[in-house]
């Protein structure tokens, strides 16, 4: 069933080829391997050093110095697990559509962002396929740019799709059909 965040994207003459929600709960993805290990490292230094600062017996403001790495610690732990709820709970307020004329991505736990990609528009799709049958499809390469401000800018993607390949393949059709009748109105 197509939610109204969807349905008022849809313009005239335009039909839902398929529409579903991202998959919830805690899923494991790429990189988050790698995020854990670093974040288990900075929890457990965190820790440390508070548990030093805080049997510090040479300063007389000892009460207060550990408090300081209570921040680092925080963060040490979304790092570790936290970022898992995290994602799980953006997936729950993420929704996919694909339209005889684009992709539709809308999503958003404090305000509604939509993302649309027309099939003109996608030089490549990549599809990556766990062994459940769920997956990623991106949409074009992943480029990361670094800035003076450290901005990174990465491909469009539609993450924990069900049945992905499904999804993959409708998605080459149309975009072959959207290329072809371009091809023929150019000629």
């Amino acid at each position: 069933m197509t939610s109204d965040a969807i349905r008022r994207e849809i313009a005239a003459g335009e039909r839902v080829l398929w529409n579903q929600k991202a998959l919830g709960g805690l899923r494991l993805e790429a990189g988050d391997l790698q995020k854990s290990g670093f974040g288990l490292l900075f929890f457990g230094f965190s820790l440390f050093w508070i548990y030093g600062a805080w049997n510090d017996t040479s300063n007389a403001k000892a009460g207060l110095f550990p408090l300081f790495g209570l921040p680092f610690a925080l963060i040490g732990l979304y790092l570790f697990v936290g970022h898992f709820f995290w994602s799980a709970l953006c997936r729950r307020y993420t929704e996919y559509a694909v339209t005889n004329q684009r992709v539709i991505v809308s999503s958003g736990i404090f305000s509604r962002t939509t993302q649309s990609i027309e099939y003109l528009k996608i030089p490549i799709l990549t599809m990556t396929e766990k062994s459940d049958g769920s997956g990623t499809i991106q949409f074009g390469e992943t480029k990361s740019v670094s800035q003076g401000d450290g901005v990174s800018f990465v491909a469009t993607k539609i993450d924990a799709v069900p049945e992905v390949r499904a999804v993959y393949d409708l998605l080459r059709k149309i975009s072959n059909s959207s290329r072809t009748r371009s091809d023929l109105t150019n000629a």
